[in-house]
């Protein structure tokens, strides 16, 4: 299915490609006189304003595009925020119950904000904040993973505690590195 600017696109191309047919064809043979030559100037003006309006269907087309996907990525983010949201908070509330020290509060705080941010902040329609958002949202999942893994009592708790470490901090660079594109 065509979306309206891959239509408009598409009819500005056929355009021009049959105005330099025309053209071609009307140089083919030198122009017997004054009519023919205004004819095909006639032509060559109409080539111009038609790859012109050509130009302007294959930036509409890029913004249709670039739009869809800031529209699909301002969805996807929510979903991926639940994670550092909810695990952060699960961990906070084992804070606040004295089962987990105070300390696991430098880590929590910044994935619950890091999260709050990848599923409600702006997203921006530029092509590079949307990847970045989308590398954020996926590394503060992989992150909030590696909490719960840090988290259970078990033999591996801190090689998970490090990792997390690492993962809050690869989050919060992803986020500090997309608010940098311009």
């Amino acid at each position: 299915m065509t979306t309206p600017a891959q239509y408009d696109r598409d009819l500005a191309e056929g355009r021009v490609a049959r105005l330099k047919q025309d053209l071609r064809d009307g140089l083919a043979t030198a122009p017997g006189d004054v009519e023919e030559m205004d004819e095909l100037v006639a032509t060559a003006c109409r080539l111009l304003d038609a790859e012109l309006a050509f130009d302007e269907a294959k930036h509409r087309l890029a913004n249709a595009e670039l739009a869809a996907r800031h529209a699909a990525t301002q969805r996807a983010v929510v979903y991926h925020a639940a994670a550092p949201v909810l695990v952060s908070l699960v961990a906070g509330a084992l804070v606040l119950f004295e089962v987990r020290p105070p300390l696991w509060l430098f880590a929590l705080v910044p994935l619950f904000a890091a999260g709050l941010w990848i599923g409600f902040g702006p997203v921006r329609r530029v092509g590079d904040v949307i990847r970045e958002r989308i590398r954020a949202a996926w590394a503060g999942g992989v992150t909030a993973g590696l909490l719960v893994g840090a988290l259970v009592p078990w033999p591996a708790a801190g090689v998970f505690t490090s990792l997390t470490a690492v993962g809050v901090a690869g989050t919060c660079g992803l986020l500090w590195r997309e608010s940098r594109i311009p």
